[in-house]
């Protein structure tokens, strides 16, 4: 049987679950790990990739590359850009908008990029869902029928999952999900109640052994000391990219469930309408701390993809999602072009 973890010590007394590394931490070494063996990768419908367009780096199709090492130094191209949201995040912290602020862009053809305040630490919270996402499609991708497997969502009073600032569709008590389906919730609308779901499946070493490969500390359970840095949450958006950690099929479909994501209060509202970007949200909150609000994820900008990363801290959360607006909008208007 499936040892499971007990999930009543790991949710706060405060009730701040947002879906910080609690669970990120419990969910992955993956999904039914005492099945019957892993068995051979099939094409899924899910999987298809339409001919002619790639949401990953269409580069990297047919072969998994590593994480693709970066300059030591930042790009000089990007000293006016730099320069424009350095004045921009003072402006935003002086009309009280924000507490901080940092961003990490990285482009990917030069290996060109560039960060603000690149070591403040924040929580990554919800972001946490990538990471754990793409350990999920680990072990799925080894047998691709466990996307159909149905998990009934059957929670115990006495475990409180709080809702987040931004609400979107929930899974309902005593229904039954496929794993596919409560991929998507966690994804799209940032579910925590499906992320609960899918934490009674999972094993916690898989996520480690990630973080290990990454070159990054060994995450701890406690939600108030587990932190990263912009540039060191920008790690997992680049491994979906370069197709890192998963077969290209899989990365694209990572990369296709973060296309749908629900929040559009960052940078949806601030690049220009129809632009193309795969992207996550995360907002922390703890009694006595400032409130964190981050996006990250990959954005075309001009036809080119750019991974960009934008944490925040403030006192108001809607005053953060427009800073994440303005700083995506200063970032599209002074972007160099090669």
């Amino acid at each position: 049987m499936l040892e499971r973890q007990s999930v009543r010590s790991l949710i706060s007394s405060r009730g701040y679950i947002l879906l910080s590394f609690v669970f990120g931490c419990i969910c992955t070494y993956l999904f039914f790990h005492n099945q019957t063996g892993p068995q051979p990768a099939a094409k899924d419908s899910r999987l298809n990739i339409p001919s002619g367009l790639s949401i990953c780096n269409p580069k990297n199709l047919g072969k998994i590359k590593p994480v693709s090492v970066e300059h030591v130094d930042e790009a000089a191209i990007y000293d006016p850009l730099k320069s424009e949201l350095i004045r921009l995040i003072d402006s935003l912290k002086s009309a009280g908008a924000i507490t901080q602020a940092s961003v990490y862009i990285r482009e990917f053809d030069h290996r060109d990029w560039m960060a603000i305040n690149k070591d403040e630490q924040y929580h990554p919270a919800s972001l946490m869902k990538v990471p754990l996402l793409v350990c999920c499609l680990q072990t799925i991708q080894a047998n691709p029928g466990l996307f159909d497997q149905k998990l009934l969502y059957n929670k115990p009073d006495s475990i409180r999952i709080n809702p987040q600032f931004y609400t979107f569709p929930t899974i309902k008590p005593g229904k039954s999900y496929t794993v596919h389906e409560l991929l998507y919730y966690m994804i799209a609308y940032s579910d925590n109640n499906a992320t609960w779901l899918l934490a009674q499946h999972f094993d916690p070493k898989r996520m480690n052994k990630m973080f290990l490969d990454l070159c990054m500390p060994e995450p701890v359970p406690d939600d108030l000391k587990f932190t990263l840095t912009a540039r060191d949450y920008s790690m997992f958006i680049k491994a979906i990219y370069m197709c890192s950690f998963l077969s290209p099929e899989y990365s694209e479909y990572a990369a296709d469930l973060m296309s749908n994501c629900a929040f559009g209060e960052g940078f949806v509202k601030g690049f220009p309408q129809e632009t193309k970007m795969w992207h996550k949200f995360g907002e922390w909150r703890n009694v006595g701390y400032d409130y964190e609000l981050h996006e990250s994820g990959v954005v075309n900008i001009k036809d080119k993809p750019y991974l960009i990363t934008i944490m925040t801290k403030g006192r108001d959360t809607m005053k953060q999602a427009a800073a994440i607006r303005q700083i995506s909008r200063k970032i599209y208007d002074h972007i160099p072009t090669p």
